[in-house]
């Protein structure tokens, strides 16, 4: 497994090397500040400076799983199909960057990406179920009580743990550094599960993806040189969240991911007071925004999130051998 490691990291990286200037040249992959609007919002007014930095780097992480799992595929004659499904994350990423950079708006509706992702979560959820790849008894953290609940309770809840994790990643991407940090984090996590577990296929697409994402995040640390859009975030939030699902370990999602999950929590609780209130919660939403409107610095925040990520890993590991 070391070589697919050595692999992904590599190749991402030298991917980004090679592109990135070519990148910044191109219009084609740069955001664009006045989107929807001659008025520039807080969030933009924040990440000004940021203007001219290129988007979709996370092409170079699913470029980096699909290289890897056809050589791994053919050289031990196992297809894993469901890492080929995870790259619908991407796809639809790439569909709603590319609309933000090329077409100069707010890329695809809200109901139109939640829309999507349930539709992604569907698919991934029917082949894992046909496929006898999940178990209906649910486990429970640091207990070890367990229920057993109907398939199709237990697909409805797949679904919606699969669009949760995708979601709050996005939202959370929006630091230099801060998903990326969080979500390799994350994959070193499932990395070991999987390995205790003696789940070979998870295994293996963790550590696709752990390279993959230091790969990038040299790239995206502060000050960020390229961003990976949601052709990334939406890509890294749905693996982890399919990676925990066949390791039979769902609602791991809610300790690993508690970072990202409370973002979007901190996103719902601005618009429900926005709209029933008309006050703000927060100086602006998600989270991390508002604390860079605390006076916090990008840096900051990643490092601070990525140490609780780490603490809330730890915890998870504690339950996962209760």
């Amino acid at each position: 497994m070391i070589q697919y490691f050595t692999f992904s990291l590599l190749f991402t990286a030298l991917f980004l090397k090679v592109f990135i200037d070519k990148l910044s040249k191109t219009s084609f992959f740069k955001r664009t500040e006045n989107i929807d609007s001659n008025k520039k919002s807080c969030i933009q007014e924040l990440h000004k400076h940021k203007a001219a930095t290129p988007t979709m780097g996370g092409v170079a992480i699913n470029l980096t799983l699909f290289i890897s799992t056809v050589a791994y595929s053919a050289s031990t004659s196992r297809i894993i199909w469901s890492n080929f499904f995870l790259l619908l994350f991407g796809l639809m990423g790439f569909v709603d960057d590319y609309i933000k950079v090329k077409k100069k708006r707010d890329g695809i509706t809200p109901k139109e990406k939640l829309a999507g992702l349930i539709i992604i979560g569907v698919i991934i959820t029917i082949y894992l179920i046909l496929s006898g790849q999940i178990n209906t008894q649910i486990m429970f953290p640091l207990i070890s009580n367990s229920i057993e609940i109907n398939t199709y309770l237990y697909g409805v809840f797949t679904v919606f743990l699969i669009v949760l994790a995708s979601n709050s990643v996005n939202i959370t991407d929006g630091v230099d550094g801060l998903a990326l940090g969080i979500c390799s984090i994350v994959f070193v996590f499932i990395g070991i599960c999987a390995y205790q577990l003696r789940d070979d296929k998870v295994l293996f697409g963790a550590i696709i993806m752990e390279g993959a994402c230091l790969g990038t995040l040299f790239f995206n640390r502060y000050p960020a040189k390229i961003f990976m859009g949601d052709t990334g975030s939406l890509f890294l939030g749905g693996s982890i969240a399919v990676f925990l699902i066949e390791l039979n370990i769902p609602l791991w999602i809610f300790i690993v991911l508690c970072v990202c999950i409370f973002e979007t929590i901190s996103v719902i609780i601005q618009l429900f007071s926005l709209k029933y209130f008309n006050k703000r919660v927060f100086k602006i939403a998600p989270f991390h925004h508002h604390l860079e409107k605390s006076g916090w610095k990008e840096s900051t925040i990643t490092l601070t999130f990525c140490i609780i990520t780490f603490a809330a890993c730890f915890i998870a590991y504690l339950g996962f051998g209760a």
